[in-house]
This record gives structure tokens, sequence and C-alpha cells, in this order.
């Protein structure tokens, strides 16, 4: 058995490796990144000769996993990362391994779905935009705060926002919010959909043709229906990108 592993600010998502594609999805919330929760969670999986990883949890998270991984199942992890060129992709990233490893393999796993102009969203704790045109060179992209760093800075730096936003559950009615939680939740929401707009857009005039556009992440699914574009949702994206690099014997 292969096990894919995503690795991020949010949490980890894992899966193992069914026919070239990730299946039997698991998730853990962020705190349990931390190394005395998996046993329970992990150390419980059968034998496993093989395990890829998509790590932006940065170092410490991949030494401990690596101790992990060899205490447990005597494997040493393979930590995926960018390359210039990869399955018919090119970085457009001078220093390509500076390209999030999450990016690039979102951006494999949409391209290998349907190779044409391409548009793919991450909305984890960051929020990422990168654009592919219909050759597969990727043209760069756009990185902000995802919508919980929004409001946990917008609470932060202002004196009434966090105390008013402590009163009431988010109230929304229609694309807008009715109390002062629901107004920091849709702000940041309708910011996040409205730079995927005009990503595609924007790709859509270099490209003479409507981009497809992808989101995937924890949190895609609350983006989504502020996008005016049509949208797909693969929040499996990461780990789908594993498994491309899997069959390619590499990571």
């Amino acid at each position: 058995m292969t096990l894919l592993v995503d690795a991020g600010a949010a949490g980890l998502r894992w899966a193992r490796l069914e026919a070239g594609r990730p299946a039997a999805l698991a998730v853990a919330a962020a705190r349990e990144l931390e190394s005395e929760a998996w046993p329970a969670r992990l150390g419980e999986l059968p034998a496993v000769p093989r395990v890829l990883v998509a790590n932006t949890a940065g170092p410490a998270f991949e030494a401990r996993f690596r101790a992990f991984s060899t205490e447990t199942w005597g494997v040493e992890p393979e930590f995926a990362a960018a390359a210039a060129e990869q399955l018919g992709l090119r970085n457009a990233y001078r220093r390509p391994r500076a390209l999030g490893v999450d990016r690039w393999l979102a951006m494999l796993a949409a391209w290998r779905r349907e190779p044409a102009p391409l548009v793919v969203a991450t909305a984890g704790a960051a929020f990422t935009v990168d654009l592919v045109d219909g050759s597969g060179r990727h043209r760069g992209g756009m990185l902000v705060p995802g919508e919980r760093l929004m409001r946990e800075v917008l609470h932060a730096q202002t004196s009434g926002v966090a105390a008013a936003s402590l009163l009431d559950v988010a109230a929304v009615e229609g694309a807008f919010g009715v109390n002062t939680a629901g107004a920091v939740q849709q702000g940041a929401r309708l910011a996040l959909a409205a730079l995927v707009d005009r990503a595609a857009e924007r790709l859509a005039e270099a490209a003479g043709r409507a981009p497809r556009v992808v989101l995937t992440g924890g949190a895609a699914g609350d983006v989504a229906p502020l996008v005016r574009c049509a949208t797909e949702l693969a929040p499996g994206l990461v780990l789908e990108g594993l498994a491309l690099l899997a069959a390619q014997g590499r990571a």
C-alpha cells in the first residue's frame, strides 16, 4: 500500500493509493499535526511500503514525520517538491522549488483531468490562485490570506470588530452579512471569490477562451458559491497530484 499525505497549516489529510487514485480519504484537524496524535490515527494502518508527502506545514513537521514513518513502518518518506517541468506543465518560477508544493500538485492534477486553460484556486490558511495556459505553461499566481487569517487580522487590528463579532453567530442574507460576524465573514469570502473571477477574466483575455476554474482546499466550498464564473470543486486535488507522482515512480 502506498500512503499519500497532504500536510498544511489547516490540518492533515491522507489516503491510500488504489488503482492510481487516492482512496479512503481521512482528515485530521490542525492540532493533530502534533506527533503525539499520529499513532492513534496513522499508526494502526497496515504495512506501508511507500509514503509520499506534500508538506507545507514546515521543516519541523518534516523532521517529526520522517522519524514517525521510519519508526512505525520502517519506511523513509518521500517529500514532493515543485519541479521546473513535470507531466506536461512548465513552472513559471525562476526557482521552481520555491513554489508551494500544494500549488504545484493541484495544478498537475487539474491539468491531467483536462489539459486546457486553467485557473486553480486553493482555499486553506492561505488562499492561492494559479493560472495555466493552453500549452501547459504556468503563468504565475497570487497568494493572499485565507478567510480565517483575514478575520483574525481584522479582529486583532480594530478596537470594536472582534467584540461585536463575538456577540452573535454570523448572520447572512443573500451574499451580505446582517451582523458584524456575518459582515466580516462575507467580506472575506467575497474578496476571495472576486480574486478568482479576476484571474479567470485575465486568463480568458490571454487564451482567447474561458478557462476551467477549479477550487480545492478545505474552505473551497465556502468560496465557490460566490464566484461568478463556472467552477469545479475538487477537495482532494493535492492528493491526486501525489498519486500522479507515485505512478511516475518519483516524488
